[in-house]
C-alpha cells in the first residue's frame, strides 16, 4: 500500500471510532415517561356522543396505586357513572367503566399536568337489548 492508501485508511478508522464509540455493543435502553400522578378529585364536563344530551358536569375521584388506578365516576343522566379501573403508563390510561349490568365502557385518557381528558366508549346491555347501544360514549374534559 502506498503512504497515500495508509493515510486514507487511517482517517477511516479515526472517524469511525469518533462516531461509533469503543464498543459497538452498548447499547443504552429507552428512558420510560414518568408515571403522572392521578390521584384525586378531578371535575370539569362530559359531553356524551348523543346529539339528544348537553353537556354536563362530571366529577372523577381516583386512588392510585403503582400504575393501577381505581376510583367512581359521576356525570349527570347522560353520563356514565360508576366504578372505574384502570392501568396507567406515563400519562396514558386506559380501562373500563362498571356501569349496573353494562358492558363496554372502554377508557383512554390522558394527563397533561393537571388537565385530564378521557374518551369514553359505548355501554350495551347484551341481554335485554341485543348488543344495541344502551348508552353512547362521549368526552370528558377534567382538572383539578
Amino acid at each position: 500500500m502506498t503512504a497515500n492508501g495508509k493515510t486514507i485508511a487511517t482517517v477511516f478508522v479515526l472517524i469511525g471510532t469518533a462516531f461509533c464509540g469503543k464498543d459497538s455493543n452498548t447499547v443504552t435502553a429507552p428512558v420510560a415517561a414518568p408515571m403522572a400522578n392521578v390521584a384525586g378529585t378531578w371535575s370539569g364536563t362530559y359531553m356524551s356522543n348523543d346529539p339528544r344530551c348537553a353537556e354536563g358536569p362530571m366529577t372523577v375521584t381516583l386512588t392510585q396505586n403503582g400504575s393501577l388506578v381505581t376510583g367512581n365516576f359521576v356525570t349527570t343522566a347522560c353520563g356514565p357513572h360508576g366504578f372505574f379501573k384502570a392501568t396507567l403508563s406515563g400519562e396514558s390510561m386506559t380501562g373500563n367503566i362498571d356501569m349496573g349490568g353494562c358492558t363496554g365502557g372502554g377508557v383512554l385518557g390522558e394527563v397533561h399536568g393537571n388537565a385530564l381528558s378521557i374518551a369514553v366508549g359505548d355501554f350495551y346491555r347484551p341481554l335485554v337489548t341485543e348488543n344495541q347501544v344502551l348508552m353512547e360514549g362521549g368526552q370528558a374534559t377534567l382538572s383539578r
